[in-house]
């Protein structure tokens, strides 16, 4: 069981992967667009065909929370993501997703009035540390072409930023989900259908050439990011939490940027330097020591412990 937890992560490195290849062929808000309304319009086919949803939520609360969803999870998140993923290396930025927790953290503590301990405290300052080595690692020279603030390129702040807009998204989702005992799969249908003709109109508006490489290789590229992301990523995901706990699913996230650095590296040749093990591994302190009451209370190795 084990190995789908490893299987599971290296899929989500190679997301990133697939995420930069495409923008060989495509603009990034419409391939944003894209791929989000085809995986809407099959998630809601296979609601309908399968699970015979027929109706929508009708209390304005629920499309409230809905909007705000659409907004930070597919405007928010894979809007900048994608436009970031142009610029940054593949390897980098699926570290600086290992940022997601501990946003998450922040965000539930201030909208959930949840609870921060002393170890997930130390564990949060330990984790942004982390991001330094990143900041100061000489970019690619589309990265530095945007300039800077500090010492975060303009694309690394969008990439932070998307990542923040994400974990609050997910603070949504459990709302709706736990709240309001809306379906997961009806939440992601709606938001990828609505958010992707969203993205379609941004696309528009900013006058994007759309697809400028060969269509039939963007088609198989796109239809590769929805198998793995749409589909074996989501489903796997849910499979795994019926084994393992969401605490032990998101410490073992750090697998992801390895495997997209050896992805970057062998498809891209970027090049992987002494800044990305150094952030990795302060990174990996962060989350060992922000998850630190789970593995004292014994639920991390009872969870290792399951076939």
């Amino acid at each position: 069981m084990l190995f789908l937890v490893v299987l599971l992560y290296a899929l989500f490195g190679f997301t990133f992967t697939l995420g930069k290849i495409v923008l060989y062929y495509a603009t990034p808000f419409f391939v944003v667009s894209t791929r989000m309304i085809i995986g809407g319009l099959l998630l809601g086919a296979y609601l309908w065909w399968y699970h015979k949803v027929r109706s929508l939520p009708e209390r304005g609360i629920i499309w409230w929370l809905l909007a705000q969803f659409i907004f930070f999870n597919i405007c928010g998140f894979y809007g900048p993501r994608s436009w970031a993923l142009q610029y940054l290396t593949t390897s980098k930025a699926a570290l600086l997703m290992n940022l997601s927790p501990f946003f998450t953290a922040l965000l539930a503590y201030w909208f959930l009035k949840e609870k921060i301990s002393g170890y997930k405290a130390l564990g949060l300052i330990i984790g942004f540390s982390g991001m330094i080595p990143v900041a100061i690692s000489p970019g690619t020279a589309e990265e530095n072409m945007w300039g800077s603030f500090g010492y975060f390129s303009v694309p690394e702040i969008v990439f932070i930023i998307a990542v923040a807009s994400l974990s609050y998204s997910m603070i949504v989702m459990q709302k709706l989900v736990k709240h309001h005992s809306v379906s997961p799969l009806l939440v992601n249908a709606l938001s990828m259908l609505y958010g992707g003709m969203i993205m379609g109109v941004v696309s528009y508006s900013a006058h994007e050439k759309m697809v400028f490489g060969d269509p039939v290789l963007f088609a198989l590229v796109i239809g590769l990011q929805v198998i793995v992301s749409n589909i074996l990523c989501s489903n796997l995901q849910a499979f795994l939490l019926r084994s393992y706990s969401t605490t032990f699913l998101a410490f073992a996230s750090f697998i992801s940027p390895l495997c997209a650095s050896i992805y970057g590296y062998l498809l891209f040749g970027e090049e992987i330097r002494w800044h990305f093990f150094a952030s990795f591994f302060i990174v990996i302190l962060g989350l060992s020591i922000f998850y630190f009451d789970d593995i004292k209370n014994g639920k991390l190795q009872h969870e290792l412990q399951k076939p």
